[in-house]
């Protein structure tokens, strides 16, 4: 199985990850096309921007959570969205701000719990795994982790197809049924930490960053 072939490198990675980047004036811009009130974004971004740029890692969503709920809910949403998001939903996300911080204050995720994040604009099946990991939320019981277009690529890949079984049974499946996809991921998932003692970040961070290199590498070496 090619997630045992790796486990060295997976075990060792432990820089920041999921790390994403956007301009401050960029979220300014869009948040004074609002017609509100509420000033807790901005806020955010004069605490947590430096030099014009709000970078934030995994971590640094997830200790902002622990520590303010409201501050984490911001920063799940301006890191899981990089490159801006439309005005109207960013309307809809800052009105409803209080009922999504009381969502997300919730530790374990059910089916109702996912559909009713789901059902706000802007955030969709990616973007909730996003929020559900940095926020440290499980599923089910199930830890989250992190699902992209990058780690589809890989779990559907055949090199991967005995670590991912019951991504397997929905193979291109992930837009058509995305919920049910993300399901099968999580459970997959669980049971690769399980059985090799790892951990979801170091797992779905291995899928995004790695692992494509490391299938083209086995390539060649099989064709040497």
């Amino acid at each position: 199985m090619a997630i045992r072939s790796h486990l060295s490198k997976i075990r060792q990675l432990n820089a920041p990850t999921w790390t994403t980047s956007s301009r401050k004036d960029m979220w300014l811009g869009l948040l004074g096309r609002l017609n509100s009130p509420d000033q807790s974004f901005q806020e955010f971004l004069e605490q947590y921007a430096t030099e014009g740029e709000i970078t934030l890692a995994r971590r640094d969503v997830r200790e902002i959570f622990a520590e303010d709920a409201a501050k984490g809910v911001i920063a799940t949403i301006i890191w899981s969205h990089e490159r801006g998001i439309r005005v109207n939903a960013l309307s809809l996300l800052v009105r409803d701000m209080p009922t999504l911080v009381t969502l997300m204050s919730i530790s374990d995720f059910g089916q109702e719990e996912l559909n009713e994040l789901l059902s706000q604009p802007g955030i969709s099946v990616p973007t909730a795994s996003k929020m559900l990991s940095a926020c440290g939320k499980t599923y089910c019981g199930m830890p989250a982790a992190i699902i992209d277009d990058t780690v589809i690529q890989v779990i559907e890949n055949a090199s991967f197809a005995g670590d991912f079984p019951n991504v397997a049974k929905l193979r291109g499946k992930s837009r058509s049924r995305p919920v049910p996809y993300y399901q099968a991921y999580l459970r997959d998932v669980f049971d690769i930490c399980e059985k090799y003692d790892l951990s979801p970040d170091m797992v779905d961070r291995y899928l995004a960053e790695h692992a494509l290199d490391d299938m083209a590498s086995d390539i060649e070496l099989a064709s040497a």
